[in-house]
């Protein structure tokens, strides 16, 4: 029997707090009766509450009260399933959070996650930063986990670009940790972003708390990007999340020989993802034709023998020479003309790394 809800903010932040009810059992309490007071007075077992001054239900609001106000001193909104603010993509999620912390801003702008390993390539470093980008110059939200790796990639890029960006953290907001990552949420949160959590804010990280952090990352998101992962971890969960969720997954390709790249392949196997060679594979409404067109850099033999070795991973000096079959002298000055036009550039150690594909042997 459908009845009309007197259950208030406070209400059931304090229910929650004080009895230890949470999840599908928090919202089914909720549903079921009417107000707090009708809970307290046929549904709650007698043995739950201890207070005896007062009446029970009053006791439960002043807890939430107090909470609430506490975590709003520490600028942090707390929002519950029934409010408004609660983000609609959420609640149709298998056992959404029915209470959320949040430190910023949510709004109404639509949503990719983009997930991966916290020891990424240069090559999955640079995948990261350029899909951030684009999403955030065509008003997409980049939501990650403010781990370290590739989520620390796409939070900053998206901050560089001006774009908003969601940080979902697995610890309350007074345990983000390191220093690094609380510096990025600062950021997120003075451009018009949000840090989200389902925990109160003196909550410490533990490692179940990771993966259940991970299905609100997708659920929170329309499509999902998975840069680099292993077999296993964070990423492949949160993606077969995103695929419970009925939402669309995409990989990055990587080498057949990359550990970071087996989990894209396993998901593109089993038919868990789709393949994105280019941001706009995942902007349906975004015409590729607005893209700049490529110009290509037009290279002599050597120059394009030199090209031809390098890619997006380091290369040696000695192994550019032994593929080439160059003299130490000649590679060189190769080496130097390709960095001078901005093809090439040189890291420590003498290694290098291409810097574009748009090149080809003059004729």
């Amino acid at each position: 029997m459908k009845h009309s809800s007197q259950w208030g903010i406070d209400e059931i932040i304090g229910l929650s707090i004080s009895s230890s009810i949470h999840g599908p059992l928090l919202r089914s309490i909720v549903e079921k009766y009417s107000s707090l007071e009708t809970y307290c007075a046929y549904g709650k077992p007698q043995s739950m509450f201890m207070e005896k001054q007062r009446s029970i239900h009053e006791y439960i609001r002043e807890l939430g009260t107090q909470h609430r106000e506490m975590h709003k001193e520490k600028g942090i909104e707390i929002i519950t399933f029934n409010c408004p603010l609660y983000p609609a993509l959420l609640q149709h999620i298998d056992y959404p959070p029915p209470i959320l912390y949040v430190k910023g801003n949510l709004n109404e702008a639509i949503g990719y996650a983009i997930v991966g390993t916290r020891n990424p390539t240069q090559y999955g470093q640079k995948v990261a930063k350029h899909y951030a980008a684009v999403f955030s110059e065509h008003d997409i939200c980049v939501i990650s986990g403010l781990a370290q790796g590739i989520d620390m990639i796409a939070h900053t890029s998206a901050i560089e670009s001006h774009g908003l960006t969601y940080a979902i953290i697995a610890s309350g907001h007074e345990m983000i940790s390191p220093k690094s990552a609380k510096y990025i949420s600062e950021q997120i949160i003075d451009q018009g972003g949000a840090i989200i959590s389902e925990y109160s804010m003196n909550v410490k990280a533990k490692p179940p708390f990771f993966p259940r952090r991970n299905r609100i990352i997708s659920g929170l998101s329309s499509s999902v990007l998975v840069v680099e992962s292993g077999a296993s971890g964070g990423s492949m969960i949160t993606a077969q999340f995103a695929f419970e969720q009925n939402r669309d997954v995409y990989v990055i390709p990587g080498s057949i020989y990359s550990t970071m790249s087996e989990g894209n392949h396993i998901l593109l196997m089993r038919q868990k993802a789709m393949l994105t060679q280019d941001p706009f594979d995942m902007l349906p409404t975004v015409k590729k034709q607005k893209a700049v067109p490529m110009i290509l850099n037009e290279c002599d033999s050597d120059e394009h023998a030199i090209l031809q070795v390098l890619g997006d991973e380091q290369v040696h000096i000695n192994e550019i020479i032994a593929s080439t079959m160059f003299d130490m002298s000649k590679a060189l000055a190769v080496l130097l003309a390709l960095e001078c036009r901005q093809l090439i550039k040189q890291l420590t150690g003498m290694h290098f790394i291409r810097l574009t594909n748009a090149y080809t042997l003059k004729s």
